[in-house]
């Protein structure tokens, strides 16, 4: 495993990447940041919300094979959900919905229902996460999973900010960040992620990535809604649902790539100039003491 980078390193890094992101783009699309290539064509997930049944299979499984402690929760009323975010030992959550379609003048009318939805990491095809990290500590896998090296991360939380749905959670212990895997390990020995495997109603379901997508279209031709098929440019997690996934919480993206995205960040980094450059680099040197003050307190505590 690679050495932690030191703080001077990663003031270093952290302040340099504000004037070479067009290279670190340009190294990016020739795979330098990417130690993992080749491992076979792109899988994807299917997520079938018309047939989860709330069963939480798929989180327990979650965190049976991932060795993930256990997360002290609180169900708040007419809230089912639970946990209801993602954390650094919670990698998948089932989204609970109440649905209903009510005519506040004529009682009883309307179509109440429930749908359940199995969330996480989705594993996009061009991921923002490892476009701006400045220590290379995210990849993007050909067969699919974004992956990152602990060791490697110097927590400075771009990810976590640059992410969508805001997936990517920091470990203050492990002072890196940590999310769902698609269960690599799994992959590598020819077997479905440990969520797919539990699923007791096929409501997750592992195929080649163009298997999925033609799912998807089948499923929108037969009036259900997508996501992920074209959402920042394309993800390894396919949603289909009867309901709008705007009732699970989901944001509207369109199809703009993560190319496009690091472009979009580079003209407002610019826009904003030395102020910004600053802020940012005033709130990295913050980071850095703290973990350092951390430390250095842990060593004294075990002399």
């Amino acid at each position: 495993m690679t050495d932690k980078v030191s703080r001077k390193d990663f003031l270093m890094a952290a302040g340099a990447s504000l004037l070479v992101a067009p290279m670190a783009l340009e190294g990016l699309d020739r795979g330098q940041r990417a130690p993992v290539q080749h491992l076979g064509e792109q899988r994807a997930v299917v997520v079938d919300v018309t047939r989860c049944i709330g069963c939480k299979a798929c989180q327990i499984a979650c965190k049976v094979w991932n060795k993930l402690p256990a997360e002290k929760t609180e169900v708040s009323d007419g809230e089912f959900t639970n946990p209801k975010f993602f954390s650094p030992i919670t990698w998948k959550i089932v989204r609970f919905k109440e649905i209903g379609d009510y005519d506040e003048d004529a009682a009883g009318t309307g179509g109440l229902k429930w749908r359940m939805l199995s969330d996480n990491c989705k594993h996009c095809l061009e991921p923002s996460c490892v476009s701006v990290c400045p220590a290379a500590a995210l990849w993007k896998r050909s067969d699919g999973p974004v992956l990152y090296d602990l060791d490697r991360c110097v927590g400075c939380g771009y990810c976590t900010m640059a992410c969508p749905w805001g997936v990517p959670r920091f470990d203050d212990d492990l002072h890196a960040v940590r999310k769902c895997t698609m269960c690599h390990d799994r992959i590598d020995q020819g077997l479905e992620p440990s969520c797919v495997s539990v699923c007791p109603t096929d409501s997750l379901q592992y195929m080649n990535l163009e298997e999925a997508r033609r799912v998807a279209v089948d499923a929108e031709a037969n009036g259900l809604y997508t996501y992920g098929v074209d959402e920042v440019g394309g993800t390894s997690w396919i949603y289909i649902s009867d309901v709008p996934f705007s009732e699970f919480g989901l944001p509207e993206y369109s199809t703009v790539t993560q190319k496009g995205f690091e472009s979009d960040i580079l003209v407002k980094f610019a826009g904003a100039g030395l102020f910004v450059g600053g802020a940012i680099l005033a709130a990295v040197k913050l980071y850095a003491e703290r973990r350092e003050a951390i430390m250095k307190s842990g060593s004294e505590g075990g002399n």
